[in-house]
């Protein structure tokens, strides 16, 4: 059973139906969605390019701009690190690819996700004065590298962060590295209006104020739709400034006459993406392909990618990725399988936190895994896996569980850690993990109502009032995303008048359902699971079964999302929960 919660709001919604021409039930949901002047929706609705905020408002980009003209101009060595994300790999192109254009001399060093580990290392530092770099620029990564920095300092080298992660502190005191620059909205004492960005974000600030200086827009279309890709993958909020970023950018990379990159390009035609791309297909198919040479190989390859200006060579990397990704699934589902056999032989009721030791898991699927199991049985999960120092974990959480601060209350047992209220890495030795496990659980915070999944839904809405028009402008949500989903509606009470099994696996019910006399067209995609476990709990498993040989007419309440179906034109309504 999962936990349905309306929003709540008082507005005078035939007043903004009236001013923007669109349905009163449409109104509230975009007020609904935190909308609340006039100013904010003008923004949501029409996210404009020319909306983002200038550049300089951020602490240190001017300095971080000047000093990469100087050296561009004079002729120096830049060299960009990043991060073995997508995030990362994007926020290294961005900055090397606009470096470049500006007739730069520049490259970049991925960290190897596996030999390296995450972020900018002092030995990274050292590469570089050994290769005669005179500048390092970080991004997506740097604010808590505190020894690397110190490294550049001893050694001559420039050392410019971008980055958008928290400030380290410590006993209440930020831990800032003595870089020549940093760029990181986080910062306290940045003012920026929108601090959401992700590390591909902030990069293309910096780059946005420096072409400014050459009165130079050329960067926008060459580098906004990486942007977009990394804001998109790294789940930070659709919001503001990150929607207009979102929403121009997936236009320019569905443009055949904008998007000239050849090696983005060949991803898109193997992922057989030809059409309009969604922020889906950037979060599904894109995302990790890239993520899975960081995961499995080298992130570098993205970047190859990126930067490949041979079509033949840039199909030939694309393959290579979309072949690895594939490699990914199978990981993955394997360890979500040995997953699930270890928790069929726990007491889940008893056990509000889970531990699961995966021997033959690859670390890099690792928090893949954990996601998915907090997905299915809505409690945090500690996946561990082992290598050769020990074990090694990844952590995914619930809203109620603050993952970073759990793990500091048994910080003896771990050899270190990190991480924050979703999620979290750490390592410890074998012989400590029954301990591991069983002090989490023990100190577990969590009520018992706090480990039901809670359900958000606009608005109770009758089938019969959703329009066309309706459907039309909910499409108006778009780009969806974190803090941006699509909108969820609920109707109590409708009467199942006919299930059809389908799908490869039996596992789609098309429906037939009856709200206030009229017959509606439904889906459930995972039917089992929803709306069977729903007929099950209410009415019992033998009802569920006739319900599946045409004995129906079962009264259950439904949240659903409305849409246009493809094939026949018709409304139809998707059921994303059951009661």
């Amino acid at each position: 059973m999962k936990r349905w919660i309306g929003k709540r709001c008082n507005a005078d919604f035939s007043k903004i139906a009236s001013r923007y021409n669109i349905t009163e039930i449409f109104a509230e949901v975009l007020v609904k969605r935190g909308l609340y002047t006039w100013e904010a929706m003008d923004k949501y609705l029409f996210p404009d390019i020319d909306m983002m905020y200038a550049p300089e408002l951020m602490k240190g980009i001017k300095q971080a701009g000047e000093l990469i003209i100087d050296y561009i101009k004079n002729g120096k060595k830049i060299r960009v690190i990043g991060d073995y994300d997508v995030d990362g790999v994007m926020s290294s192109y961005i900055l090397v690819k606009a470096i470049t254009m500006l007739d730069g001399s520049a490259d970049y060093r991925i960290p190897h996700r596996v030999n390296d580990g995450y972020g900018i290392r002092s030995y990274m530092v050292d590469e570089a004065y050994n290769d005669d770099i005179d500048m390092i620029v970080t991004c997506d990564n740097g604010i808590s590298a505190v020894d690397a920095a110190l490294r550049a300092k001893e050694l001559g080298i420039k050392y410019i962060i971008t980055d958008h992660h928290e400030v380290p502190s410590e006993n209440d005191i930020f831990i800032i590295p003595e870089a020549d620059v940093i760029v990181d909205p986080k910062q306290s004492e940045c003012h920026y209006p929108f601090s959401q960005l992700c590390g591909a974000g902030v990069a293309y600030k910096v780059i946005s104020y420096i072409f400014n200086q050459y009165n130079n827009k050329n960067y926008i279309e060459e580098l906004l739709p990486f942007v977009a890709i990394a804001t998109i993958c790294d789940v930070v909020p659709l919001s503001d400034e990150n929607r207009i970023i979102v929403s121009n950018g997936l236009k320019m990379l569905s443009d055949k006459s904008i998007m000239k990159n050849i090696g983005m390009n060949a991803l898109l035609n193997e992922l057989h993406l030809s059409e309009k791309v969604s922020s889906g297909d950037i979060g599904f198919k894109i995302g990790p392909c890239i993520n899975a040479a960081g995961r499995l190989s080298d992130a570098a390859m993205g970047m190859e990618l990126l930067l490949e200006e041979n079509k033949d060579r840039a199909v030939e990397l694309a393959c290579k990725l979309v072949r690895l990704n594939e490699k990914r699934k199978d990981m993955t589902a394997e360890a979500e399988a040995e997953a699930d056999k270890q928790i069929e032989k726990i007491n889940i009721q008893k056990t509000p936190v889970l531990v699961l030791y995966l021997k033959n898991c690859h670390e890099s699927v690792a928090g893949i895994v954990a996601g998915r199991v907090r997905e299915k049985y809505y409690r945090p999960v500690y996946i561990l896996t082992k290598t050769k120092t020990g074990l090694k974990g990844s952590g995914r959480s619930i809203t109620d569980y603050h993952m970073q601060s759990e793990l500091v209350k048994c910080q003896k047992l771990l050899t270190e850690f990190g991480g924050h209220a979703m999620a979290a890495g750490f390592s410890l030795p074998e012989e400590n993990l029954i301990n591991f496990r069983e002090t989490l659980n023990k100190q577990c915070p969590l009520k018992p109502e706090e480990m039901l999944e809670k359900l958000n839904f606009d608005k109770e809405v009758k089938l019969s009032d959703v329009s066309y028009e309706l459907v039309t402008q909910l499409k108006w949500l778009e780009p969806f995303g974190e803090a941006n989903e699509k909108a969820v509606f609920a109707k109590r009470g409708v009467i199942v008048e006919s299930v059809y099994m389908c799908g490869r696996e039996n596992q789609i019910a098309r429906l037939k359902i009856k709200d206030e006399g009229k017959v509606f067209n439904a889906v459930d995609f995972n039917a089992e699971k929803c709306i069977g476990r729903a007929v099950c709990e209410r009415y019992g498993e033998s009802t569920w079964e006739t319900m599946k040989n045409g004995q129906c007419l079962k009264s259950i309440d439904i949240l659903y999302v409305p849409d246009i179906n493809k094939m026949y034109g018709n409304i139809q309504f998707k059921i994303i929960d059951c009661r």
